[in-house]
């Protein structure tokens, strides 16, 4: 484990610290931790990924409904490929979108499988698809957060267990964007609709946080290219 790692090489953390601490700055993004040993830090806005189409033309190039909310799952490889999405709670007042599906999977009520061609085919990209449905049921993780934090669309996250971030990555979330816990029982189990009720009843965050992150650290790193250069 971790522990165990680390007394086998105690010397790593501090020659990290070391070399962190030999850095001009640290450019720091938002849900940040690990800064001390840094001794000038510039924060920077979220860097995240930005929908180029708008919801309903998003839905109407993937066939997906415009009459009811739409949830889509986001797990990437964290273990739900055989998941039985026939078994969620919720298919009588949402749809469940899946992404990376086996095109030999009968359709289901309630349930719009897109293999991932279909999105690409239609001249999409995944946060053309995150802008477009009204919630997200995925395990947190930076980059899910930024895209759904950009695209203001709502997250329902289940634990990542023993994940180094996982405290900072929910305690900064609701700043961002609407958000509700589901524990990973109820996730296997299907009992999503409660959960998906609350979250869509909170109100949206106070302020919406700046995304333009990517092109403010472009403009930083062209500066710091441009005063070597002189």
């Amino acid at each position: 484990g971790y522990a165990e790692r680390l007394s086998a090489a105690p010397e790593l953390i501090p020659a990290l610290r070391d070399a962190y601490r030999r850095a001009d700055a640290g450019w720091r993004l938002p849900m940040h931790g690990g800064f001390a040993a840094i001794p000038t830090v510039i924060d920077v806005p979220l860097v995240a990924r930005h929908a180029r189409h708008d919801g309903t033309t998003v839905r109407a190039r993937l066939r997906l409904p415009g009459d009811v909310p739409l949830v889509l799952s986001s797990f990437g490889g964290y273990g739900l490929e055989n998941f039985d999405y026939s078994r969620v709670d919720c298919l009588s007042r949402y749809a469940v979108v899946v992404t990376g599906a086996d095109p030999r999977k009968r359709p289901e009520p309630g349930i719009h499988r897109l293999e991932d061609r279909l999105l690409y085919d239609a001249g999409l990209r995944y946060e053309d698809l995150v802008a477009a449905v009204d919630v997200v049921v995925t395990k947190p993780g930076y980059g899910i957060i930024a895209e759904c934090a950009a695209n203001q669309t709502a997250m329902l996250y289940a634990s990542r267990g023993r994940f180094a971030e996982y405290d900072v990555l929910i305690a900064e979330m609701p700043r961002m964007l609407r958000c509700e816990f589901l524990s990973i029982d109820e996730l296997l189990a299907g009992r999503w609709v409660a959960a998906l009720d609350r979250l869509l009843a909170l109100p949206a965050p106070p302020a919406r946080p700046p995304t333009n992150g990517a092109q403010v650290v472009a403009d930083m790193i062209r500066h710091r290219l441009e005063q070597e250069q002189s």
